[in-house]
């Protein structure tokens, strides 16, 4: 079960939530770009667990070690869960894209 809330930050939460929004849209769209790579080069194929590899990997070595770990995890598995939303049903869902600054903000945990 889950339970998803709008939230209406004011100006002291506004600087503690929205980095994990632009985490959540950076590794949503790192993501959805190797998979588009991937594609176009028909090698291996990429699933959750070797982009979760590679998610704890980078966390080592950049920047992202600063954000949530369960934000950033979270967004892997919502794209996951797009591309089997799209597969199953392509005619229903539409085929995953960016999430664009301003426009597609959010985050789960």
């Amino acid at each position: 079960m889950s339970i998803r809330e709008r939230l209406y930050p004011g100006e002291q939460e506004l600087p503690v939530l929205a980095p994990h929004c632009s985490d959540a849209r950076y590794v949503w769209n790192l993501a959805l770009e190797q998979r588009n790579l991937r594609r176009r080069e028909r090698s291996q194929k990429i699933t959750y667990n070797t982009q979760a590899h590679g998610l704890s990997e980078a966390r080592k070595e950049s920047w992202l070690k600063e954000g949530s770990a369960a934000v950033q995890q979270q967004a892997l598995r919502d794209l996951n869960q797009a591309f089997q939303n799209w597969w199953k049903r392509p005619d229903h869902f539409g085929r995953p894209t960016w999430r664009k600054a301003g426009i597609n903000e959010g985050f789960a945990v």
